[in-house]
């Protein structure tokens, strides 16, 4: 599994857990979303806010812990594009280059970029990659994080992932990736394949039950 390379400057130390008293009856967690806000630039949407501090879950739930699990001072990040973020995207790819597009380049143009979103700059690059096009794009639909799937991880084995959902119109949803699973898009002959999630309701005994 690769994680995104996300920096983060001396706060909170990885995986510390943090009683309430520690913040002066702040709740625990109110303070760490404001610091992954500063820090990533993340919102964390209100539904896990309102799930974890009002219902009593304990700081070991592995939902919970997700927002303290850091790993060499990098916070456990992934993107996923939305479907009509990739269609966008090759209908962009066809316009610019017409006959000449060679969907099998845009296709590792996607792939790559799936390792290339600089999240606390809001943009695609990476050194060795040029992701340029995949970020003009981007550019065009106002840089909207409601496009990407960013998602948060929970835990992972040999094959699958569990993920909460941070962005898009499933914010605050649940997810999990089987390693592997992909969506098509067809266009033109061609066919544009790129990782999908699958996403469960929200569900209060979920959380408590772990």
């Amino acid at each position: 599994m690769t994680f995104f390379n996300f920096k983060k400057k001396n706060s909170i130390n990885p995986g510390q857990t943090i009683s309430v008293s520690e913040t002066s009856g702040q709740h625990p967690l109110i303070k760490r979303c404001q610091y992954l806000n500063e820090e990533y630039g993340l919102l964390v949407p209100d539904v896990y806010q309102d799930l974890f501090m009002k219902s009593g879950i304990s700081e070991k739930n592995p939902y919970y812990k997700a927002f303290w699990k850091e790993r060499h001072d990098y916070l456990y990040l992934e993107i996923f594009y939305t479907q009509d973020f990739v269609a966008y995207v090759i209908r962009r790819f066809s316009e610019i280059f017409g006959e000449q597009a060679d969907y099998k380049a845009l296709q590792a143009l996607l792939e790559n970029g799936e390792y290339g979103f600089l999240h606390k700059e809001n943009r695609f690059w990476t050194e060795h990659t040029d992701l340029s096009f995949l970020d003009a794009c981007y550019e065009e639909r106002g840089r909207n994080q409601d496009d990407l799937i960013i998602v948060l991880d929970v835990c992972s084995d040999c094959g699958r992932t569990e993920y909460m959902i941070l962005t898009s119109d499933k914010k605050g949803y649940p997810a999990v990736w089987e390693h592997g699973t992909k969506e098509e898009i067809q266009y033109n002959g061609h066919i544009i394949t790129y990782h999908a999630l699958n996403y469960h309701r929200m569900s209060r005994y979920r959380f408590l039950k772990k």
